[in-house]
């Protein structure tokens, strides 16, 4: 699948931006899939911050106006799979993945996380192997381990991310 939209960071110095993501997703059985999926976003935000400089490096106080932010995420999931119509079909289920979170200004982190992976298929796109897809994907990103020597951005915050995607898909699949 791949997907434009979204992505939402419960931060007050990285709101929202757009986003791209790509997802595949195998069958493990006929109510049961698995799969992975990454998931980019940044943005520019004015935000103003005052960073203290280094005392014993002699460094001053440096002020930020503007912040680059970034996401970068690595997931996988299992959900269950629910045919809702005869073309429409509901996938949801637990997520766990890898997080790339920062600020250019400042240094980037990675973090654990977990979620609800969600996503609804509209098959057969006009009587062809193309389907819509629409993804809801909620998920909390744990507080990282304490860093003496680094300054990243979103040290020792739990953050809650949100993705809402739109997209389109290829059914590999023989249709009958």
């Amino acid at each position: 699948m791949l997907m434009g939209g979204y992505t939402r960071v419960g931060e007050k110095s990285f709101t929202g931006t757009a986003s791209g993501g790509l997802n595949t997703v195998f069958p493990l059985g006929r109510r049961v899939v698995a799969g992975v999926g990454l998931t980019a976003a940044r943005n520019r935000q004015p935000y103003r911050e005052l960073l203290p400089g280094d005392p014993f490096e002699g460094l001053p106080d440096r002020v930020i106006t503007t912040y680059h932010n970034s996401l970068y995420s690595l997931h996988g999931f299992v959900a269950g799979r629910l045919n809702l119509a005869p073309r429409l079909e509901l996938l949801a289920g637990p997520s766990a993945g890898l997080y790339v979170v920062g600020a250019r200004e400042r240094s980037a982190e990675a973090k654990v996380g977990f979620g609800l992976w969600s996503n609804l298929t509209y098959r057969q796109l006009w009587g062809s192997r193309f389907n819509l897809e629409g993804l809801f994907h909620p998920r909390l990103l744990l507080a990282s381990v304490p860093v003496q020597d680094a300054d990243f951005r979103f040290a020792n915050q739990r953050l809650g991310v949100w993705d809402a995607q739109l997209g389109l898909s290829y059914d590999l699949r023989k249709q009958p």
